[in-house]
């Protein structure tokens, strides 16, 4: 049995003592399993197809983001050992190293079962939203992680949206704000991924809508998780990631039909990317009002997720 750190929040069930995050995560798990179970058989998927997928998603999910963790986290000052990676009570996850094995899982799974990986995929999109609740709700129970930067207005000074430190320091719970999103975007994929539409799409919607709003989350946080020299948030750059690799496939497909639409969503993801990283700069390192600064932010964002929706709203065929 794994030796528990005191100093965690730790919840004890018929004489089993655990971490709470674990539990959380646990549940996660368990309700994305429930939601594959139910969208496999409203869309009438082969026999097996919700087993076989619950458990390479869960498996590859486990390994991918430890090995995410362990390869990109800094905390250490150095690179995570193979024999910290295995003790999995040791360190800690990336949410993004879970999907990329979830992904993984729902691939060979397709594979296996001669079925579209796209069709997978747009299963998978609202399932792990579901995780995502649950892991988010396990943030919670670990101090000071999912906070913000000090924030001084006064209007943001909520009890439900804030928390207050010690030295009376004001703080955004942003996994908070993200289990909001979180909801909101597995209502909207749950109604999609139901309703006639072409392979693939939905995951393509998850890509982009998560991708947006996780940037601007990821920027909110301040808790130093996967942060490389105090400033490069690596899950901020799969945010970005996973929103430009959605457009660069729907500008590809749309590059005869459409050209000067696809033409300038490949642009955009390098401006708007370089746009990023001077206003992540700006945030830090001016005293210019953070207000407009993230205003600025969320336009930006929003006009290339805008050119994405575009592109998908042309890929019909």
């Amino acid at each position: 049995m794994f030796a528990l750190r005191e100093d965690a929040v730790i919840t004890e069930i018929a004489g089993v003592r655990a971490y709470s995050f674990g539990l959380w995560a646990a549940l996660g798990v368990l309700t994305a399993v429930i939601v594959l179970i139910l969208l496999n058989r409203k869309t009438k998927q082969a026999p097996g197809a919700a087993a076989l997928q619950s458990c390479l998603c869960v498996a590859c999910g486990l390994i991918l983001s430890r090995v995410f963790f362990g390869l990109l986290d800094a905390s250490l000052g150095q690179v995570m050992p193979v024999w910290a990676m295995i003790r999995l009570s040791v360190g800690g996850y990336s949410l993004y190293g879970a999907l990329a094995g979830a992904c993984v899982g729902m691939w060979i799974s397709a594979k296996a079962l001669k079925a579209k990986a796209g069709d997978y995929l747009d299963l998978l999109a609202p399932a792990f939203l579901a995780f995502t609740v649950f892991e988010r709700l396990g943030e919670s129970c670990i101090d000071g992680f999912g906070w913000s930067r000090g924030i001084e207005s006064a209007i943001l000074h909520q009890p439900w949206l804030a928390v207050v430190d010690e030295y009376d320091s004001w703080y955004l719970m942003t996994w908070r704000l993200e289990i909001v999103i979180a909801l909101i975007l597995l209502t909207i994929l749950l109604i999609d991924v139901l309703k006639p539409h072409k392979s693939g799409h939905t995951f393509l919607k998850y890509m982009m809508l998560f991708g947006a709003t996780q940037i601007i989350m990821e920027s909110l946080r301040y808790d130093q998780h996967m942060t490389i020299r105090s400033f490069v948030r690596m899950e901020q750059i799969f945010s970005m990631v996973l929103l430009g690799v959605a457009v660069i496939i729907l500008a590809v497909r749309q590059w005869n039909a459409h050209r000067k639409l696809a033409l300038s969503g490949l642009i955009a993801i390098p401006v708007v990317t370089a746009a990023a990283v001077g206003i992540e700069f700006a945030i830090d390192r001016t005293n210019v009002s953070r207000l407009l600064l993230y205003a600025a932010f969320i336009l930006l964002i929003c006009a290339l997720a805008w050119i994405g929706f575009r592109l998908l709203k042309e890929d019909r065929a």
